[in-house]
């Protein structure tokens, strides 16, 4: 699903570049220059064209940036699921050393002092 989304985003970035390269700006742009100038108009009609790139612009933007928004939402999700992963792991590691599962050795009994006089005599 990720994957799906990156795609769909690279082309709606390439879809934005060609609309906006399109548009005729102060020097009438790629927009002009569409069949020697005049193909641009010919096929939109006279400021058919700018209207039709203008909105084309305006909706491949607002996709740009919910596509965005959410690869950023899903990104920082898996990115959370990780750490908090590698933190878990890095925890029982430490637990692991703290309480390391060796034998005991037996406890020797305690010695009979010279406070006490049991012995036979």
């Amino acid at each position: 699903m990720y994957t799906l989304l990156i795609i769909l985003f690279v082309l709606i970035s390439f879809a934005m570049v060609v609309v906006i390269l399109l548009q005729a700006g102060k020097g009438k742009g790629l927009a002009g220059s569409i069949g020697g100038g005049m193909g641009g108009s010919s096929i939109f009609g006279g400021r058919g064209a700018a209207d039709f790139l203008s909105k084309a612009t305006t909706w491949i933007a607002a996709l740009y940036m919910v596509f965005a928004v959410i690869i950023g939402i899903m990104y920082r999700s898996e990115v959370d699921e990780a750490q908090q992963s590698l933190i878990q792991q890095h925890m029982q590691e430490q637990e692991a050393i703290e309480t390391p599962n060796l034998p005991m050795a037996p406890m020797p009994e305690p010695e009979q002092g010279a406070d006490q006089d049991n012995s036979p005599e």
